[in-house]
């Protein structure tokens, strides 16, 4: 116990010190490069919808536009801050891969390379570029993929709280989150990790993803579902 104790600080005060240098870099390089380019017209169209918050949109659920009028409520319509949490987002990618490479028994190479590889990715790199809804739907997929390996190696069944938040955080991002949620339900069913199907943790992370995706569920039943 005092081992895997003192194995989990050495961990925080070197290992995550160095993943988060690598996301602060990559958080840093976007900063200063993203007005480079002026707005794209999916970005006109989500700083227009950001304007006229409502529950949901024809193109996509609530949470991009959200964090849109974040940004210009914090910055003002300019090109680097609107596009700040995107790059924000893909900085918290990173270290939650760095950690993935850890929970996975890699040690600090193994762990700085897939944080790496990560930030120089193009998926990663484009989802940092703009304001776009892919940029937090990527944020979400990892991080339930994360929280899964969590649950699979503590056999901790509370990890079902954060992957249902992720999940509803998903749904209100962009709806294709639910092929990664066929995956989960699959996996549950095909493995011995069926065995949470009767604790109350699962079914508390499910309660969570349809209280977070609630408000939008309902405003597509009121606009039959556009």
């Amino acid at each position: 116990m005092t081992q895997n104790v003192r194995s989990a600080q050495r961990f925080w005060h070197s290992d995550f010190s160095l993943l988060l240098l690598v996301a602060l870099v990559t958080l840093l390089v976007h900063v200063v490069t993203n007005g480079r380019y002026g707005f794209h017209r999916d970005e006109l169209d989500t700083i227009d919808n950001a304007r006229r918050l409502a529950w949901g949109y024809v193109a996509y659920p609530p949470m991009t536009p959200f964090i849109a009028r974040i940004g210009l409520t914090l910055f003002g319509l300019s090109l680097v801050g609107i596009r700040f949490f995107a790059a924000l987002a893909q900085a918290v990618v990173i270290v939650l891969v760095g950690c993935m490479a850890r929970e996975l028994g890699g040690g600090r190479l193994a762990q700085m390379t897939a944080a790496v590889a990560v930030a120089i990715a193009p998926i990663s790199l484009t989802g940092g570029v703009m304001l776009q809804y892919f940029s937090f739907d990527y944020l979400w997929w990892v991080l339930i993929a994360f929280a899964m390996i969590r649950l699979l190696k503590t056999n901790n069944p509370r990890w079902w709280l954060l992957i249902g938040a992720g999940i509803g955080l998903g749904m209100l991002t962009k709806y294709t989150i639910m092929v990664l949620v066929a995956g989960v339900v699959v996996g549950v069913f095909a493995t011995p990790t069926r065995r949470y199907l009767r604790s109350p943790w699962l079914w508390g992370g499910v309660a969570v993803a349809l209280l977070i995706f609630l408000p939008n569920l309902i405003w597509q039943i009121q606009h039959n579902f556009i």
